[in-house]
Formats: C-alpha cells, structure tokens, sequence
C-alpha cells in the first residue's frame, strides 16, 4: 500500500511503503495501531502513529549504524513493497578497514559478531509488511522499525557488543579488545557511504560495546577520569598503550555536521557513559552529539483519551547527568525487534525483545530521522533540536539527593532539561508541529519550503541556562584561584590537571560565546506559518520568503526584504526597513493549516510601534469594502514607502476602507499626498492620514468621451530649386548645392525618400545627350548617398510618429573630375520628392 502525505508542508514526502491492506489511513493515527506496530513496546511511548499519520516513515532518508553488523539473510523486514519484501533493498553494507583489521562488510558474521547490531537495525527501520519473516513464533512476533520506509547504511565494528569502548582491564580478551584505529575508520566510511538516491547521510547511530569494569559514571570524578584516558589524541598512548583511538574518529565525523547518537549505558549511574557526554567535556560537539537514557513503558505509563501517550514511561539505566542539555530518553525495555539465530550451524532470521539504551538510541535516532523528512529545509542541528523540544516528561525526576521521585509535571512538555531525564522522551505528535523552543539565535532558511509551526516557541531553557553558566564560571573561577591557574597551568602540572584546565577553558570558552535569548532569521523563498504563542526574547527578522504571525508573537519583528503577514498580535514594534508589510490570513492560506484551528482574518495588530521605510511598502489585498487587510497598532505608525492594492473584488464607491491605525500617523505613502487619489484596478480611492489612520474612501467614478478627429494627411511641400552654379573644366572640384522639404504627416510613421525617374543615365545630371560621369548624391542630415531611380529610391529621412511642419534641409553633391570634358550648356534633371507610410 502507498499512502501521500497528509501534513503542512508544501512539498510532500514519498508515499508510505508497507502492504496491500494495511488499514494505517493517513490522518487517522489510531489506524497505524497494528499488532505490527504494537510489538514494539516503544511506539506509543514516541508518538510513531502521528508520523505515519502525516504521511511520514522516513522515505528518502538515509541512516547510518555503527554496531555489531546486521545479519541480512532478514530479506523481508530489509525490503520493500517495490520488490515484494523479497530483496533486502533498503539494508547496505559499508566496507571499511584500518588498524589490524583488514576489509569488512557491514553484514553479521557469526564469526565475530553477535546478533545486538541486528536487533539495533530492526527498531530504526524493519519494514512494516504485516507478515514477518517465516520463523518458529511466525508472524505473531512480526514487528516494524520507527523509520520503516528509510535505507540503512551499515558499518560493523568487527566485534560483538561485549567489547569493551573504555580502559581495558590486565585481563581483558582479544574479543573485549577493540581495534581503534579500525572503528575509528568505520565512522568515517559510514558518513562518507555513496548512498542509492546521492543523499548524504545526515546522522548516525551507534550503541556497541561494553563498560569496562575498570570505569564508574556514578560520581563526575568518575567520569572525568573514565574521559581523560577515552580522549586522547591520535599519536599519543593511552593507559593501555594504544596510539590510536576510536573516539577520534567519531569526533572527526560530528565535526563535519553529521549527527551522532550514543547510548547512555546500562549502569544504573548518575552520569552517562563518556562517549555519551562528549559534548560536555567538547562543547563544540553540542551542534551535532547527543545520547539516549532510557524509559521503561510499563512503569508510569500513561495514555490519553485517543489512545495517544501523555507520560511516556520512567527513566531507567543511566541517568544524562552532565550531559543533560545533550541528552533525550527513549524506550528501552523489553523491545522486540530482529534477531539471528545459529540453526544447524545456519544464521536464521528471528525477533527477540532486548532491553538497554541500546533499545533507546535507534528510537530516538530513528525519531531524528522522521523529523529531517518532516522538515527538510531544517539543518541538521535545528533537527535535533525539535527532537529535544518536543520531549515529553517522564514519571520521576531527581530530588536535592539524586534519588528519584514522582515527577509532578509527568506528562508535560520539557521546559528545561533536568539531571536525570535530560529533554526527556521526544515525541512525534509534538515533533510535527515545530520546534517548541528556540535554544538561541536560528537562521532558518526555508529553501522554497512552505510549512507551519504550530508549538508554542519559548526560550526558557536557553534563559534557565545562562543562570546554571553563571554558577557554573563562578566555580571555574574559584577552582583557578584554589589551584593558582588563574595565570594558567604551571610547568610542572599533572597530567590530571592538565585535562581539568583543558574542559574548564573549553567550557569558559563556550559560555563566552553562548546567546542566552532566542532569535528567528527567516531566509530563503517559501511562507513559514506560526500559529502558536511564541516568547522568546530575541528579535524576529524576515530576510526573505514570508512570515505569517497567525498567534501571538513577543519580539520584535524586522522585515528587511522578505514579507511579514497574518492576523495574529505581535508584543513588539514591527520595522519594515525594506519588504512588504502584508497584514491578514486569506482563506486560501488559513486552508492549509490543519494541525489547530486558524480561521482567515484580516487584521494584523502591534502592541508597539510600526515603521514603514522609503524601501518597504504596505500590500494590503482587497476583497471587498469590508473584506481587506488591515494594520492596527497601539504604538506610532511612521510612513515612507509605497501603498500596493491588490483589488480582488468589487469595491462599492463610497466605502471606506481603514488600512491602518494607530497612537499617531506621520509622514504618507509615496506620491500620495493627503487628499490625492489612487487608482488601483478599476477602482479609484481618496485618500486621507486624518484621524491617526490610513484611509481610503473609494469614490465614484463614470467615463465621458471629449476629442476631435484628424484626416489622415501626408503633405509634402518643396523649397526652391536646388542650383550648383557654373561647373568649371578642367577643374577637379566638389559642388553643392540645396533645397528644403517641408512634411506634415499623421501617420504613426512617414518617410521622405528622393528618385530620378529618368530611365537614362539615371542618377546622373544631363545636358541633352551628354551625362557627367559620377553620380549625384543626396542627404537629408545624413550621410549622403547616391540618388537611386524609381525601383530604389533614396532615403532622405524617416519619421517613427506623426510630424508637423518639418522643414528638412535637401542637400546635393555633385563631384567633377579635372579629365572630365564638359558640354557647354546646362547639366540637370527632375528628380521626384515622395513622402510614404506603412502605417496611415
């Protein structure tokens, strides 16, 4: 079955891929509530319905997985309705190598792999076929992946999942022991796999290995100490006597702009896993990192009246601690997924449930991935920041001692991510709607994308931040002094110390150039539609496309060469310095938005001042008297453009129309003064600035026909004859000689040409037989040229419109030769003057 889009944006998505018969209908969530999608104990608890319900499953998207290989004899959950779930054609495998490890695939190889990479890859994207794989439990373990219709992009670590990723142990086998300078490769061929449609893959998922026994995350000492021996540069041993480092190559592809996503570990700890919390200890990585706890959805669980989640579930393994502002929660127990089994010595496809925030990450991953299809004008950061925005509260939180406690909000959307659940647990029916938070300024280009936002949009967690920074440099601060850094490390500094310096500057260094309000930069072509109540502080700035405030807007708003529109409020002044103030929803634009209910409205109001600069205009659309756009502002109203009407209807005369009002009007729209009048369509309007407004009164207006008529007419009237005096022999010598033509002409073009009719020497003067021997040349002003018979005329002059009394002055050249023998008498002939037109 193939089902099209049902969402807001303009563009839609490549139709849903799953079965003949598949009762998930497109706008009904509840439909996509299969046993299928229900054997996996994490769809509800992400809001999955709602993506497919829009017309999402994350087709065209491409997702890449770094694990234990995947085992691809599962030809049916690897396939597709295209080839009949017979060709594994969405499931690839990337080839890398490096270290001792020579090439290898991205498949399962039950030589050296286990089946955890498998059951990673089913949760991202197993197809939705509604029969499974042929298997002992048959299709009653059939389950699909979050992003079912995405291709998945393998690479293997060489290893199963009981490797270990940290500081190895005296004692740990060659099977715990990773091959770094291989897996750091992997990473890199991953994110540079040539994909089937050219598409980039734009984030990576990845929960291999083991904590080694040696590490605890249960303290940050812990995990500070756990981080100085996983970061260590390339070139540089590390405790175990490695020179190459997995973590490295990791770093190298999150610096490239590719998402990854990393587990938070299994411990039970209050900190994550290192490799989790790399954006703390590397702030830079904060624009593409982020890692996954996990939910449990059989405790605190609960539902809403349609069967949607409202508290997703109860935080379990490890906590998100540092990594709180990097970190998301996702379903992590008892998750069935794909699975492989060693039957007679045969690796078979099977499902198996498997709970760790291993289960966690492909989910919120998979869930990243649905939100770049959502919005692909979206940058990767901006992406996964919706993801963090649209999370929904877990059942605990943390008290003052770390231990849990009912969470009072549970159900609620994150206002400010916390300790224990970080963003909490995103969820796709939020995600859909737009970000719900600005997390500092967004340059948002829309790259021709129309779409709505219909979230409300804060900033409260980049506002609650700059206080936890400010807390967070005081003890910076303080730790300098205590240990006499404030002038930098001393020589002879620890190697301990060395690291702490090096995440506090890093950490100082970030804080300095953190904006702590957000901002809006719209870009590109296309119409971005808010709905919502949106408060952040920071200023709104059309740069291009169009904006529509169809809520209530807080900040500001520039327009500076895009269009600001809608009928909602905005808290701030509005400043045109150049662009189109539009005010008003029309119905056409109000049809389109259909996640809450907007209905088409023409007045656009301000709290605060609006300016209207010599490179901006009002455009305000004219249905009728009383149907138009309207402009109403409690501030001050200052003009200098230019009005545009867009008549779409009939206005009656004698309708008043008030385009805009305000505390005070000054200055006018560009030539039109008080009082002048403005003709727009068939339609002509008097116009005032009396009263604080903008008033057009349109007036009545009926044709009356006064003229004249004019005959055609060409008249041609001759000067004098023109005469070159006595021509002397023997004598080489150029004469002259000149006339004048006066011309009246009403056509819309006229040309004065001259001809020798005579048919015997023509062009030549005469006397009797005789003929001079070089031709006679004419010109009307131009350069001269010889006089032509009757087929050829020559062009005196022309004329592109009617001429009255235009005198040309007719000039003659006649060249003698000093050889030339002259008769006696009078050389000359009658040339014929006609004044023509193509268009009388």
């Amino acid at each position: 079955m193939a089902q099209s889009a049902h969402a807001q944006l303009s563009a839609p998505p490549p139709a849903i891929q799953s079965y003949a018969g598949d009762p998930g209908k497109v706008g009904d969530p509840a439909s996509w509530r299969t046993p299928e999608f229900l054997r996996d104990n994490g769809m509800l608890s992400i809001g999955a319905e709602f993506a497919y319900a829009a017309g999402y499953a994350g087709g065209g998207m491409n997702i890449g997985i770094v694990d234990s290989g995947s085992f691809f004899g599962h030809m049916r959950e690897h396939g597709s309705l295209d080839t009949n779930y017979t060709v594994g054609d969405r499931f690839f495998s990337v080839v890398a190598q490096g270290g001792y490890t020579g090439p290898t695939p991205g498949y399962y190889d039950p030589a050296i792999n286990d089946l955890h990479g498998t059951h990673v890859s089913g949760t991202v994207a197993a197809s939705r076929d509604g029969v499974g794989e042929t298997q002992p439990t048959g299709p009653v373990a059939n389950m699909h992946g979050v992003a079912f219709n995405a291709d998945v992009y393998i690479g293997n670590t060489g290893k199963t999942d009981g490797v270990l990723y940290g500081l190895l142990p005296p004692t740990a086998t060659l099977e715990q022991t990773p091959d770094n300078a291989y897996i750091g490769n992997v990473y890199r061929a991953v994110n540079a796999a040539a994909t089937a449609d050219g598409k980039p893959i734009r984030l990576i998922t990845t929960s291999w290995g083991s904590q080694p026994a040696t590490e605890n995350y249960n303290t940050y000492d812990g995990l500070n100490t756990a981080w100085r021996h996983l970061y260590t540069p390339e070139g540089v041993a590390d405790p175990n006597g490695k020179t190459s480092h997995w973590l490295n190559g990791a770093i190298d592809v999150a610096r490239t702009g590719t998402i990854l996503q990393f587990t938070a570990g299994n411990g039970g700890y209050t900190q994550p896993t290192p490799r989790a919390a790399a954006p703390y200890f590397l702030p830079d990585l904060e624009h593409s990192w982020y890692t996954t706890s996990g939910i449990n959805p059989a405790t605190g669980r609960t539902f809403n009246p349609d069967g949607s989640v409202l508290v997703p579930g109860q935080q379990e393994f490890n906590q998100c601690g540092v990594a709180k502002w990097s970190c998301v929660t996702a379903p992590s127990r008892n998750i069935n997924s794909t699975t492989v089994a060693i039957v007679d010595g045969v690796p078979q496809p099977r499902y198996g449930s498997a709970s760790g925030t291993s289960m966690a990450g492909p989910h919120s991953a998979a869930e990243l991935a649905l939100i770049m299809s959502r919005f692909p004008y979206l940058t990767n950061e901006q992406a996964m920041h919706t993801l963090f925005t649209s999370g929904r509260q877990n059942n605990t939180i943390s008290n003052a001692t770390g231990a849990a406690i009912s969470n009072p909000t549970r159900g609620q959307i994150v206002q400010v991510p916390d300790s224990r659940n970080g963003w909490g647990t995103p969820n796709l029916r939020e995600a859909f709607k737009g970000p719900g938070q600005l997390l500092g300024p967004v340059d948002l280009d829309t790259h021709g994308y129309s779409d709505v936002w219909s979230n409300n949009i804060s900033d409260v967690a980049i506002t609650a931040r700059r206080q936890e920074d400010a807390a967070e440099a005081a003890t910076w601060q303080a730790t300098k002094v205590t240990k006499g850094w404030t002038n930098g490390l001393p020589a002879d500094a620890s190697d301990i110390d060395k690291s702490d310096y090096a995440i506090g500057t890093r950490r100082e260094q970030a804080r300095a150039t953190r904006v702590y309000t957000g901002s809006l930069s719209k870009r590109g072509e296309g119409t971005l539609f808010l709905t919502g109540t949106e408060t952040w502080h920071g200023e709104t700035t059309v740069n291009a496309g169009k904006l529509s405030v169809n809520g209530s807007h807080a900040s500001a708003i520039d327009v500076a060469g895009g269009t600001l529109g809608g009928s909602g409020s905005v808290a701030g002044g509005i400043d045109v310095a150049s662009g189109v103030l539009a005010p008003g929803l029309a119905p056409a634009e109000a049809a389109r938005i259909t996640d809450v209910p907007v209905q088409a409205g023409n007045v656009l109001s301000t709290a605060g001042n609006v300016r209207i600069g010599a490179a901006g205009r009002l455009v305000v659309t004219v249905r009728s008297g009383t149907d138009y756009g309207k402009l109403r502002a409690d501030g001050d109203i200052a003009l200098d453009g230019p009005l545009v009407l867009d008549i779409q209807g009939a206005v009656s005369p004698g309708s008043t129309l008030t385009l805009a009002s305000g505390r005070s009007v000054t200055g006018t729209f560009d030539d039109l003064p008080e009082g002048s009048f403005l003709k727009a369509g068939n339609a002509w309007f008097w116009v005032s600035y009396m009263n604080n407004s903008v008033t057009l009164i349109a007036v009545a207006t009926a044709d009356g026909t006064v003229g004249g008529t004019v005959p055609a007419t060409l008249a041609l009237t001759l000067g004098a004859p023109a005469t070159f005096g006595a021509f002397t022999p023997g004598v080489a010598r150029e004469y002259t000689a000149a006339t004048t033509a006066n011309v009246i002409s009403t056509a819309a073009n006229a040309t004065l040409t001259v001809a020798d009719p005579d048919t015997v020497a023509t062009g030549r003067l005469v006397n009797g037989t005789f003929a001079l021997v070089q031709p006679l040349q004419a010109s009307g002003g131009g350069a001269f040229a010889a006089v032509g018979g009757s087929a050829a005329p020559t062009t005196l002059k022309a004329w592109p419109g009617p001429v009255s009394n235009d005198a040309v002055a007719v000039t003659f050249k006649q060249t003698i030769g000093a050889n030339e023998p002259l008769r006696t008498g009078s050389y000359s002939k009658t040339l014929t003057y006609t004044l023509s037109t193509t268009a009388p």
